[in-house]
């Protein structure tokens, strides 16, 4: 009798743990169960349709609380299912979910941004950030480039998803200064950043120009001055096609303007 009960109570501990490790599986009450991303880039659409709007990426690895729906998609010769994201509030194909997320691997979204602009200098200033996003993790390259030096600021942290945007939040740990006289980049120095202030960045999804824009940026969308070219995901001055550095004279007027600058936006290329 005394090991029944003792063989019941461990059953009884089993059957517990079984069931705690799943709960998250389980639909909730309102119909909401837990999934991963399992590609690169999870495009999220508008509607329950392959050709309905992108209103979103999620990247790899990425933990959302979705509900299945009754819509069906026939994908690569395949048939899925359409499912909400609650977090997103669009709709995704379920043969890109997981119940359990993977062991870590190299699959992540890549986004790139660039700034550049001449003003004065006849050789350009640029601004060049990667973006990597996998797994809740978030690292960014920032890095500022003067013709053959430059200096670079990494920083990591975490996203998080918001309807249309996903927010970052980093903190900088690493400073380095780059050389290329080489015509390639090498690291000089390195020195551990004493900024620990997190930063937080707003990447809001647009469709028309197929990326991610802060919210500084949102301006150049309707500005007349600035020509969108998507191929190099950027919004350019067209005074650029007026402007030649090497035979117009410098002035403290032509240094503080905005004449001939390139501003791009976060896309994936």
């Amino acid at each position: 009798m005394k090991k029944t009960t003792i063989r019941l109570f461990f059953i009884l501990i089993l059957l517990a743990n079984i069931h705690c490790k799943s709960f998250e599986f389980l639909n909730s009450e309102d119909g909401y169960s837990i999934h991963y991303t399992m590609t690169d880039i999870l495009n999220v659409r508008k509607n329950p349709s392959i050709n309905s709007e992108i209103i979103n990426q999620i990247p790899y690895g990425t933990k959302i609380n979705t509900k299945k729906t009754e819509i069906l998609e026939i994908f690569d010769g395949k048939s899925s299912s359409w499912h909400y994201v609650k977090e997103v509030n669009g709709f995704v194909l379920d043969n890109f979910l997981a119940r359990q997320p993977e062991i870590k691997n190299s699959k992540k979204l890549t986004l790139k941004s660039s700034y550049s602009f001449l003003r004065c200098n006849p050789y350009g200033i640029g601004i060049y950030k990667t973006l990597t996003l996998s797994n809740k993790e978030s690292n960014l390259k920032d890095e500022f480039i003067d013709f053959i030096q430059g200096e670079r600021k990494i920083l990591t942290g975490s996203y998080n998803l918001k309807n249309n945007y996903i927010q970052l939040e980093m903190k900088e740990s690493e400073l380095q200064k780059i050389d290329y006289s080489e015509g390639k980049s090498i690291i000089k120095e390195k020195n551990k950043s004493k900024n620990q202030k997190i930063k937080i960045i707003n990447l809001i999804w647009k469709d028309q120009i197929k990326g991610f824009i802060t919210d500084e940026q949102e301006k150049y969308l309707a500005a007349s001055k600035y020509k969108l070219d998507i191929k190099k995901c950027t919004f350019t001055n067209i005074k650029c096609k007026e402007y030649n550095p090497f035979k117009e004279k410098c002035t403290e007027e032509r240094e503080n303007s905005d004449v001939c600058d390139d501003v791009g936006y976060y896309c994936n290329r």
